[in-house]
């Protein structure tokens, strides 16, 4: 994969973006906050078709200006890194937080978008603003890196806790980002809800994959199940994966992934 910079509303873009005259309707994929797009690149290397993978406002080497929230922020992101590349069609997938900003662009642009997959994602968590507090004190106490770092191996399954490619993925995705910018994304993310949108893609038609790893501790399986229901999609389930399937499980979701592109593709639910 290339890296190329692109601008968005409020700065610049980071966008990785897979070479090598790969043809196919191209496969957007979005990071889970306090991460990047490189968590995708083991995905991206398995798949057969055009994949972009962007950073997003407030990560990896894109800018760092606000708003962090799905409407006004993370949305607009996308839509530049469409219009930046000459995309008028896609297809998405995101893993937590990326999975709820692809259920919002296809309720807002659905002629953009040919299918949805989302991993560990959620309609809205329902986390209270004292709990986010909580994580910005620890945020604040630890630092970026070292909150983080102690945050992964909680997070991912069992199996995968002592996974030093993931430790190292995530450490370069996380970044040392100023603490005032990660809380700003903690409190975005934790507070997002979508569920006033979800009903337009259901009425659009788009096919949704809603994916969630049986040991996912932050979004789970019954997160994804209401994502499914409200988007008329199908929900899924990956044994023993967490909350970083894309870093956990590159196979098995790269595997999900072609078959639902395909489905989509063939006009099959």
């Amino acid at each position: 994969m290339d890296r190329i910079a692109v601008e968005g509303r409020t700065g610049p873009l980071s966008v990785l973006r897979t070479t090598g005259g790969r043809s196919g309707v191209p496969l957007v994929l979005l990071h889970p906050i306090n991460s990047a797009a490189v968590v995708w690149e083991d995905v991206a290397a398995r798949l057969d078709r055009p994949v972009v993978a962007p950073d997003l406002r407030g990560h990896g080497n894109s800018g760092q200006t606000g708003p962090f929230t799905v409407e006004e922020g993370y949305v607009p992101d996308v839509l530049a890194v469409l219009d930046a590349l000459g995309l008028d069609e896609v297809h998405l997938a995101g893993g937590s937080l990326g999975g709820t900003i692809s259920v919002a662009l296809a309720a807002v642009r659905p002629k953009r978008v040919r299918s949805v997959a989302t991993f560990g994602s959620t309609l809205g968590t329902g986390v209270p603003d004292e709990a986010i507090a909580e994580m910005v004190r620890e945020l604040e106490a630890a630092g970026t890196a070292g909150y983080f770092a102690g945050q992964v191996p909680g997070i991912v399954g069992r199996k995968h806790r002592d996974s030093a490619r993931i430790r190292e993925v995530m450490a370069e995705a996380v970044g040392a980002r100023p603490t005032a910018v990660v809380a700003e994304i903690l409190y975005g993310a934790f507070g997002a809800d979508i569920r006033h949108l979800a009903g337009n893609v259901a009425a659009a038609g788009i096919p949704v994959l809603a994916v969630a790893g049986t040991e996912d501790p932050t979004c789970p399986p019954a997160m994804s199940r209401e994502l499914a229901e409200a988007t008329g999609g199908t929900a899924t389930e990956l044994a023993g994966a967490g909350h970083l399937p894309m870093l956990e499980e590159a196979d098995r979701v790269a595997g999900l992934l072609r078959r639902h592109l395909a489905r989509a593709e063939e006009g099959r639910p």
